[in-house]
């Protein structure tokens, strides 16, 4: 496994994998091919503000992880007015969130929602491939919305365009994050699809990405998400084929972490949002995590969150295997 003939990409969590996430992840881990911003939601009108570019701003971003923005909405105009704004940043691919399980974005037609509706994602993907030109243009989906197997039903429109790759989440929208993947359904998609894949989902050990990559040995790119953030060494292990975690390394990188987030979420209030969103991934990564994860839920300032993490042992619950 030291040599593993694959690419290894950041998955674009909302609120978690932002700027500050990419940056002290470079700053202190390595293993990453690149990443896919979290999804930046078309807005009307015929210009893009800056602030809301400001999370992909090419000046900041860590080098050596290239960066892919995304986008969100379903209205093809706007989507080509955001597309050219991004492009003006010197970004020649972007990708298109049609996964986003959350039922307030599906219900407005957006994120998985954008399956449910033919013609409209129709529209989305031609608007995404004028812009970008053929071999630019991603879409990350998931099964379906209530059932799994309106993805393979609309494979054949999806196809008809130029993409660049399609990212699949084997879950159905209704699932959000609970249950399993379904590599049954999964196993369907690679056989039918004649586009480049990247497989998203459950991705937590080393033990996992073998056993994927054993099962689908036509994936040559896999998305790393919450098993990443739980564990920020995952990639590494993964590329040495060994178990890379390292208390000192880790505490450095948290304490970065910190810092980043509170220079942009200025107030113990936005910071601990922050940490707290981050602590609910990698709590179950430690042995007594239930009862740190317990005692960091109630803090209320900076100075107590930290007290508590001082006060705990960090020691990792089990070795990834």
């Amino acid at each position: 496994m030291g040599n593993v003939p694959a690419t290894l990409l950041l998955a674009p969590l909302r609120g978690v994998t932002g700027l500050s996430f990419r940056q002290a992840f470079c700053a202190h881990m390595t293993g990453l091919d690149g990443a896919v911003a979290p999804f930046i939601a078309t807005v009307a009108g015929e210009k893009v503000k800056p602030e809301v570019l400001r999370g992909i701003e090419p000046a900041v971003q860590p080098p050596g992880l290239p960066l892919i923005p995304q986008v969100i909405g379903k209205d093809p105009g706007q989507l080509r007015v955001m597309l050219r704004a991004m492009q003006a940043l010197g970004y020649a691919d972007v990708d298109l969130n049609a996964g986003c399980p959350w039922p307030f974005v599906a219900k407005k037609g957006r994120g998985s929602g954008l399956l449910r509706d033919e013609a409209a994602l129709a529209a989305m993907l031609e608007a995404g491939c004028e812009v970008l030109g053929p071999g630019h243009f991603s879409v990350k989906v998931r099964l379906g919305l209530d059932e799994k197997t309106l993805l393979l039903r609309r494979l054949p429109l999806i196809q008809q365009f130029p993409l660049r790759e399609l990212c699949v989440h084997p879950r159905t929208a209704r699932q959000m994050y609970e249950g399993t993947v379904d590599l049954d359904a999964f196993a369907r998609v690679t056989e039918r699809c004649t586009l480049p894949l990247v497989y998203n989902g459950d991705i937590r050990t080393l033990a996992d990405f073998r056993r994927l990559s054993e099962r689908f040995p036509q994936v040559s790119r896999w998305m790393l998400g919450r098993g990443l953030v739980a564990n920020p060494f995952l990639a590494e292990s993964i590329r040495a084929g060994r178990d890379m975690r390292d208390c000192d390394r880790f505490l450095a990188w948290h304490a970065d972490v910190v810092a980043r987030y509170a220079e942009t979420s200025p107030g113990d209030h936005a910071l601990l949002g922050h940490l707290k969103e981050l602590w609910s991934y990698l709590a179950p990564t430690f042995a007594d995590g239930r009862r740190l994860w317990d005692g960091l839920k109630l803090t209320r300032t900076r100075a107590e969150f930290e007290r508590v993490l001082a006060l705990s042992p960090l020691r990792w619950a089990e070795s990834p295997a």
